[in-house]
């Protein structure tokens, strides 16, 4: 089977199995949401039709561009023409997320130089990574983190707004570098140099952090890093992505046969609300709202931004994510966080979505050339959870300082050449 087929293939079913989950289980349960739609003929061959052309676009270079673009067409591109078609979403949605895959295909495609900085030994990038993680345990436990400290992940919206209220601002800054960069490092370093040891202490760390932020991507991060990079270092090919992927959705519909079928249980899939509700669909819905209120409401072109703050006012008195939690949920409070799609429109429109998905573009570029240099399994493994969070619920420019990117390509740019003579095992 060559590539191509074999992602159209695998494609259709996983758009075949994410379409049965959301008609089945995220419409009934989370229509209040924004999850909302009915099956139609048109909307399961318009879904399809847009696996078979986006499956086409992916590279087969087996490096870090092909990786990451191949977790994105899963996490995010192909749930987006799901929800879209079957929710019959509106147009500038459309209109956004066609700018949005143009951009990043052809942009990551561009061959970029590397920046690279004097490079440091394994073991002096890992006394960096774990000091800093260490420093912001002490911050986090400092300013209540021990008072609030709870595992249990049913109960993490109850104390994640207490504890984040106890932190000073500046300091609320190190979750997102350490959940989406710090982390992923220190474990991928730890796998790479066949540390047990290390490896568990970051795991260990990672438990307390998601118990003194009750932030669930810095719990289930490391595991999906981990993994990410067992396989692409073992298998060196992204037809691994493709099998973990379906078998997720596999997963998925298990769960709600043996809740329906057997338990007889009238209560939401937990997995399914965990995995396909809120990391696969909620993103696409956040950006369906965000076109549709930008699209009759002033734009802030950037005004809430350190970039724009200083040359346009702030239309709203308020950032986007507040005001489509007040005006979609309800509540002031509520932060509707989107990525590429709704924070490019909400600040400029199409052309907002361009520059961002062009930057984005560039970027995965940027980090296939550390690929080549570093190893693609290790970059891809390290820029995945970043990348993620700029796609789906980051604004790129607020990412750049306070969401890692910026920590993570400096990091990146320390590293030695792979073929460089370095110690096997680091601490050992």
């Amino acid at each position: 089977m060559t590539f191509n087929t074999r992602h159209v293939l695998i494609s259709l079913i996983y758009v075949a199995a994410l379409s049965w989950i959301y008609l089945t289980e995220m419409v009934g349960f989370w229509g209040y949401m924004g999850l909302v739609g009915e099956f139609s003929v048109g909307a399961l061959a318009l879904s399809s039709l847009s696996a078979i052309a986006l499956a086409l676009l992916l590279p087969a270079t087996r490096d870090t561009r092909e990786y990451l673009l191949t977790c994105l067409h899963y996490m995010f591109f192909l749930p987006s023409t799901v929800f879209m078609f079957y929710s019959n979403t509106n147009s500038m949605h459309l209109a956004s997320f066609v700018t949005a895959v143009g951009g990043v295909y052809i942009l990551s495609a561009v061959k970029s130089p590397v920046f690279a900085l004097q490079p440091l030994p394994p073991r002096q990038i890992l006394t960096i990574v774990f000091s800093l993680i260490g420093l912001s345990m002490i911050i986090q436990a400092a300013f209540g983190g021990l008072t609030y400290f709870n595992l249990d992940i049913e109960r993490v919206y109850e104390f994640r707004r207490v504890s984040a209220a106890e932190l000073p601002l500046l300091f609320g800054y190190l979750y997102s570098n350490v959940s989406s960069v710090l982390v992923p490092v220190a474990l991928t370093l730890s796998i790479k140099f066949r540390n047990n040891f290390l490896a568990f202490f970051t795991i260990l760390c990672a438990v307390i952090l998601f118990g003194m932020t009750h932030h669930k991507s810095v719990l289930f991060g490391p595991f999906v890093v981990a993994l990410l990079y067992l396989f692409f270092q073992r298998m060196n090919s992204s037809r691994v992505l493709n099998w973990a992927f379906t078998s997720i959705l596999v997963l998925c519909l298990f769960e709600i046969f043996i809740m329906r079928q057997f338990l007889d249980s009238p209560d939401p899939a937990y997995i399914n609300s965990l995995i396909v509700r809120r990391v696969l669909l909620i993103p696409s819905v956040l950006d369906s709202f965000y076109t549709e209120l930008f699209s009759i409401v002033p734009k802030y072109y950037w005004s809430t931004s350190k970039l724009g703050d200083w040359l346009v006012d702030n239309p709203h008195g308020v950032t986007a994510p507040f005001l489509i939690g007040e005006e979609y949920f309800g509540d002031t409070d509520t932060s509707a966080n989107a990525g590429m799609i709704g924070s490019g429109y909400a600040n400029a429109g199409l052309i907002g979505v361009a520059v961002y998905a062009a930057l984005i573009g560039l970027l995965i570029s940027v980090l296939n050339a550390y690929g080549r240099r570093i190893g693609h399994a290790f970059v891809t493994a390290a820029s995945l959870s970043t990348i993620f969070n700029v796609v789906t619920s980051t604004d790129l420019v607020t990412a750049i300082l306070t969401h890692g990117l910026l920590l993570l390509l400096l990091l990146l740019a320390l590293f030695p050449p792979a073929d460089a003579p370095v110690p096997e095992s680091p601490y050992r």
